[in-house]
């Protein structure tokens, strides 16, 4: 229910007429796949990787160096572009994912820091310090030139990725990676293979960066490497855990919720990581499975009440 009526708001965003509105939507429509992708792999897999920001600039270079360099449509470039990001996942992921907790989040930490610095240094590819300027992305049709144009692209790749997030939940793959979660030993025992599930689910996530870079091509014109540091990972992971950390609508409600925060706190802004650090510490303290998490709660004991039966005569007269 909620996952159709963010769609049915997220349809009525360019009635509202504002250009800069259809921007953050599209910003946030584009975190919904970032975040999703990120939940995939620490709430529903529970593997602290790091390396999430690594395979969104992956997404967003790849992306945008196919469509110079073959000005193909955007729905073979993004593709593209996420099986790259989804590649190098792949191969990270052989190694990385032997590791476990601290080990493993040191190690995908310590790639994010050797992307940044690529992104920095390899001018002939990523531009190097100065960034790189896209070229408008191709429909087949024309050009992308405006977020407007951009938008219903973008919310129609977002929805398709939540789709294939709720089919991905109820899958086997789905529960094996809820049962590592759980336990390695006893996902073991069951018979699933944890070293397979753990590298399939670090694929997926990658491919899901991957997306949301190609996706973050659409609506922008220029990327610089600071975009793809440790505050987007934080801002991510913030998402996820505020909103409910492995679950679908959680991640949704977080990324929105957070997404148009600095818009509420306009005017604050000398003052907006000190509300964001409180809201992350009142969350955590207070809602350890997140605003989502405290919703269920909440319902599950609202239907746990029993209305009281009345003592009818009957009853009065046995007693």
């Amino acid at each position: 229910m909620l996952a159709g009526a963010f769609v049915v708001a997220s349809a009525a965003i360019p009635m509202l007429g504002s250009i800069y509105i259809v921007f953050m939507a599209n910003m946030i429509l584009m975190y919904v796949v970032l975040a999703i992708g990120l939940d995939i792999l620490l709430g529903r897999a529970g593997q602290f990787a790091f390396a999430h920001t690594a395979f969104f600039g992956i997404g967003i270079y790849a992306t945008s160096l196919v469509n110079i360099a073959t000005g193909l449509p955007f729905y073979l470039t993004i593709p593209i572009g996420a099986c790259i990001a989804g590649l190098v996942g792949a191969l990270i992921a052989l190694p990385a994912t032997r590791l476990k907790h601290l080990y493993l989040g040191l190690a995908t930490f310590a790639f994010a820091e050797v992307a940044q610095w690529v992104f920095n240094n390899w001018e002939e590819v990523t531009g190097g310090a100065n960034g790189l300027r896209f070229q408008p992305s191709q429909t087949g049709f024309g050009e992308i030139t405006n977020d407007l144009e951009a938008y219903p692209f973008v919310l129609a790749i977002a929805v398709f990725m939540v789709w294939i997030t709720r089919n991905l939940e109820l899958s086997k793959l789905g529960r094996s990676m809820e049962a590592i979660k759980e336990s390695e030993h006893a996902a073991t025992a069951s018979g699933i293979s944890v070293n397979r599930t753990k590298a399939i689910a670090f694929t997926i996530s990658a491919v899901y960066a991957g997306v949301a870079g190609g996706m973050f091509t659409l609506f922008q014109s220029y990327v610089h490497p600071d975009v793809l540091g440790f505050d987007t990972l934080v801002l991510v992971l913030s998402m996820i855990v505020i909103g409910g950390i492995g679950t679908l609508p959680g991640v949704i409600v977080g990324v929105v919720l957070l997404g148009l925060l600095p818009e509420v706190m306009r005017g604050l802004e000398s003052y907006q990581e000190f509300i964001y650090g409180i809201i992350l510490i009142g969350v955590l303290m207070f809602m350890p499975r997140g605003i989502w998490g405290r919703v269920l709660s909440l319902r599950d004991s609202m239907g746990s009440r029993k209305p009281e039966g009345k003592i009818t005569a009957s009853q009065g007269e046995e007693s």
